[in-house]
């Protein structure tokens, strides 16, 4: 595996690798489905809501509870968010 694909895929994160790691964002919420969102300081409003799932795992003995939006913004944009439903805190889920 290249240093480059690596690099690409995983953060390091206080000496541990940390694929895909979720970004914190800030969401507005109508009808508790996620309306806006701001991404790098710039707000977009979201079209529509393509899918929504909820998981709830224990991983393992580190219980996680979140609900997911597939979302398309008004830039055409598609973009997965979710909500920790442990402390109620956005973010945007990167993939890769």
């Amino acid at each position: 595996m290249s240093d480059e694909f690596f690099n690409s895929k995983f953060k390091i994160q206080n000496s541990k690798l940390v694929p895909y790691s979720p970004q914190s964002i800030e969401v507005t919420i109508r009808e508790k489905k996620p309306s806006a969102i701001i991404l790098k300081g710039r707000r977009y409003r979201v079209r529509e809501i393509l899918n929504m799932w909820r998981i709830d795992e224990e991983w393992w003995r580190r219980p996680i509870s979140r609900l997911y939006f597939l979302m398309e913004l008004e830039n055409s944009a598609r973009i997965t968010v979710f909500q920790d439903l442990g402390d109620g805190q956005w973010y945007r889920q990167n993939w890769a």
